[in-house]
């Protein structure tokens, strides 16, 4: 199981860290520290998990498994740079999804580098999010299957 969780957090937190440069880039550096929590957030919970073999605490770093998928993977990494990377519009309602360049806080060198950077951060975090659901996934069959023993044998496990 620690070898599980521990990809799983890997995942998850991969995903916060592209997720993160991509809104600081956007958004400007107003939205650091709020980055920085939220990628910190995975190991916190499952070093609350690993220090008590709590089950709860692993049912609350999958909730922040699925908030972290749907929200930055699914909505803003697939149905809006991973659709646009393709050649297919965006589904999302999200500020600047429709235009083709969307303004940005900081710039590269040059206008094409600026939204590669920008719009390949999204996709990352799109595929760091089907990574992180792939593990969560296997967490959750994981729990599911062994929800009526004591706590002490799941982390054993």
């Amino acid at each position: 199981m620690n070898r599980l969780l521990g990809r799983s957090q890997a995942a998850v937190t991969a995903a916060m860290i592209a997720t993160g440069a991509h809104h600081v880039f956007r958004l400007g550096t107003g939205v650091l520290l709020a980055a920085i929590a939220l990628a910190l957030v995975p190991t916190l919970l499952a070093a609350a998990y690993r220090w008590r073999a709590n089950r709860w605490a692993l049912v609350a770093y999958l909730i922040y498994n699925a908030f972290v998928i749907w929200s930055f993977g699914v909505v803003d990494g697939f149905l809006d740079h991973v659709l646009k990377a393709v050649g297919l519009s965006n589904l999302t309602f999200l500020p600047g999804g429709d235009q083709q360049q969307v303004p940005t806080a900081f710039a590269l060198w040059s206008t094409r580098a600026t939204g590669l950077f920008y719009e390949g951060t999204g996709v990352l975090t799109a595929v760091a999010s089907g990574f992180a659901l792939f593990y969560a996934w296997r967490i959750g069959v994981f729990l599911v299957r062994r929800w009526k023993k004591p706590a002490t044998h799941i982390a054993a496990g």
